[in-house]
């Protein structure tokens, strides 16, 4: 099966530092965005390299992610293991940041295998559609709490 490529770029007012601070509060995203049932650390680090978070997804289904590369104020990337209910069997993610103009540049990169074999042929658009829509709302959400907490 095809790897899916999606990528998600968003400008906000708000500071590469107060982004940062909220992107790297790793295990706890779902305080930040409404898009997760919740988020929660697995082990005892929490942030670098080997940090690991359990993400519960609305409506269903959960993923273990792990941190593969973390670059302080810049970049973290993950390799993502999905649940059962999690329609693709694995994926990978890199989340950068970088200032612009006044504000901060985000770009999400989002990599993944859909199941199903040739099903997952026809289903890839139908997953990346929602995918956007999940990730376009996360940052935008980023974006507003960076905003008022800076």
């Amino acid at each position: 099966m095809t790897e899916r490529h999606l990528t998600i770029q968003r400008q906000v007012a708000a500071s590469c530092d107060s982004v940062w601070g909220l992107f790297a509060d790793f295990p706890n995203l779902a305080n930040h965005w409404d898009g997760l049932k919740a988020s929660r650390p697995i082990g005892d680090q929490t942030h670098g390299v080997g940090a690991r978070r359990q993400v519960d997804l609305v409506p269903v289904g959960s993923l273990v992610e792990t941190v593969t590369a973390w670059e302080e104020g810049r970049t973290i990337a993950t390799s993502n293991q999905p649940s059962a209910l999690v329609p693709f069997k694995q994926a990978e993610s890199r989340l950068t940041i970088e200032p612009n103009g006044d504000g901060t540049a985000i770009t999400f990169d989002y990599q993944y295998v859909p199941k199903g074999g040739p099903i997952g042929r026809v289903t890839g658009p139908v997953i990346d559609r929602m995918l956007k829509t999940n990730f376009e709302s996360m940052l935008a959400s980023i974006g507003e709490a960076a905003l008022n907490a800076g």
